[in-house]
């Protein structure tokens, strides 16, 4: 059996990333922190915690933080179960990038916050939302990433198609010859934020090679990256569920008919889950089922 003690020092040190802070939190020495922490290494037999040049877990140490978190989940549940409404709701984070969130996640995180849950929704591009599944930062996650970490399961939720787009204006005054190279490098691209690779991999599936230096503008909201279209100020990839009614009114139109954009999602999450868990991984899948493209080869990303 475990030491409870040891474990939850172990997982403030992870959540403060330091010994010092993690011993303020705690209410004891530096030195208490660091011992609990070796006794626990000890009791296991494996290094849990990189100490430099920043804390973090190791494989076993992700294995071990997982537990933590499954242990106050099932006890949280008993204690609800016991004496229902006598505790506050379990406090749950996930991280989903920004345009699942602004079209079909919303409905999703609706229906989590009226669940006996607090939820945290934590906003990061789909390749990288991984990594705040294994530090431990939040319980699932929407990414890019289709091979799972040890101790994870990703299950495929479906794609995203993403259609090029300007305004009509826009195409006449800068594309007049369509996307061609040389003549998109100084046309500017309306871009999410520096993690954004859409945009490139576009690019290099549409021309057949890497395009890299281009003019770029920044928006990091999925809204004011379609206002910032819609009033001229580039052309770039949005999701077409986003703007399959700006496209029929002829407020927008696409530069590459024929050629778009799928992005594959999967739904990264614990392989045991406990309760709530368990249920999220359900909703999430439910509602991802209905909105995303499911016939991803049937579908084709160049279609």
């Amino acid at each position: 059996m475990l030491d409870r003690q040891q474990l939850e020092t172990f997982a403030t040190v992870l959540d403060c990333q330091h010994f010092r802070k993690a011993a303020a939190v705690l209410h004891i020495s530096p030195g208490a922190v660091s011992q609990r922490v070796k006794n626990l290494e000890s009791a296991v037999g494996a290094t849990l915690l990189l100490r430099e040049p920043t804390v973090m877990p190791t494989h076993a140490g992700e294995a071990i933080l997982r537990y933590i978190m499954a242990v106050r989940l099932l006890e949280e549940e008993a204690f609800r179960i016991i004496k229902p409404g006598k505790f506050p709701p379990v406090n749950i984070a996930v991280a989903v990038n920004a345009d699942s969130l602004a079209t079909w996640f919303e409905p999703v995180s609706w229906e989590l916050a009226v669940q006996h849950i607090g939820l945290e929704i934590l906003v990061d591009d789909q390749d990288h939302t991984v990594t705040a599944l294994v530090r431990g930062d939040v319980k699932g996650c929407i990414s890019t990433q289709r091979e799972p970490r040890t101790g994870f399961q990703a299950d495929f939720a479906g794609g995203m198609r993403y259609r090029c787009v300007a305004t009509p204006e826009f195409v006449e005054t800068h594309l007049p010859k369509g996307m061609t190279l040389p003549g998109i490098l100084d046309v500017p691209a309306i871009l999410f934020d520096r993690k954004d690779a859409i945009h490139d991999k576009f690019l290099s599936t549409f021309f057949r090679v890497d395009v890299a230096r281009y003019r770029k503008h920044y928006f990091p909201s999925p809204t004011a990256l379609l206002n910032a279209i819609l009033n001229g100020l580039g052309y770039g990839l949005v999701p077409e569920m986003q703007i399959g009614a700006l496209l029929e009114s002829g407020e927008l139109v696409e530069l590459t008919p024929g050629h778009s954009l799928l992005l594959e999602l999967y739904w990264h999450h614990w392989e045991s889950e406990p309760e709530p868990l368990a249920k999220i991984t359900t909703l999430v899948m439910e509602h991802a089922r209905r909105s995303l493209v499911q016939e991803i080869h049937a579908a084709g990303a160049g279609n």
